[in-house]
């Protein structure tokens, strides 16, 4: 009966793992969870007490903190195959909930490709409507400036780059856009580099 207890107690813990881990396909949250129910009953060595089960959880860690492991570990080996900007940003996204600068990351990440596709729709958009995209400069109420890049139907500022907005709009959306996919890259080493370290 001691043993049911123990095994209870496993799956209740194995559970909590599996509700930490929504980041993952179904395939490898099993993995995982397979990986840590053997993992406990070796170090149990087929006495599976409430006691000893208890034991072999308290060396393993929290649930939250085992899955932020294992996630975190997951999602940087799927890096090294696979460096696109697209993957990147969804490995960013797995891990946002995990950290404040898994959150940070992210936030980062959204603004950095939202600026680069600004910049880019722009120059592509410019030469079919020349006097509705640009940079433009407008006059806020209080007498200072605003400053918007994009389209708009009836432009009530200043267009400050005319056709230069093409190739500048090119070149700065493409530096922002590899500027924050490198970032997302050593987001992710970065917050593997801590779960590690936090292992060790």
């Amino acid at each position: 009966m001691s043993n049911d207890a123990g095994m209870a107690h496993l799956d209740c813990y194995l559970d909590q793992v599996r509700r930490q881990l929504g980041g993952l396909p179904k395939a490898e949250v099993e993995e995982i969870l397979a990986e840590l129910r053997s993992h406990v009953l070796d170090k149990v060595d087929g006495a599976p007490t409430p006691q000893r089960v208890e034991a072999a959880i308290e060396a393993l860690g929290g649930p939250r903190e085992v899955a932020k492991v294992n996630l975190t570990e997951r999602v940087a080996a799927t890096l090294e195959a696979d460096r696109s900007a697209w993957r990147v940003f969804g490995a960013i996204g797995r891990l946002a909930r995990l950290s404040v600068y898994g959150f940070f990351a992210l936030l980062v990440s959204v603004m950095g490709y939202g600026a680069a596709a600004a910049f880019l729709l722009t120059a592509v958009v410019k030469p079919f409507m020349p006097e509705h995209a640009g940079l433009w400069r407008i006059p806020a109420p209080d007498g200072s400036y605003d400053y918007s890049i994009g389209t708009t139907d009836a432009p009530k500022g200043y267009e400050l780059l005319g056709w230069w907005i093409i190739p500048i709009g090119v070149a700065v959306g493409l530096l922002l856009g590899w500027l924050t996919w490198r970032f997302g890259l050593f987001s992710v080493r970065r917050m593997r580099r801590t779960v590690q370290r936090g292992r060790a």
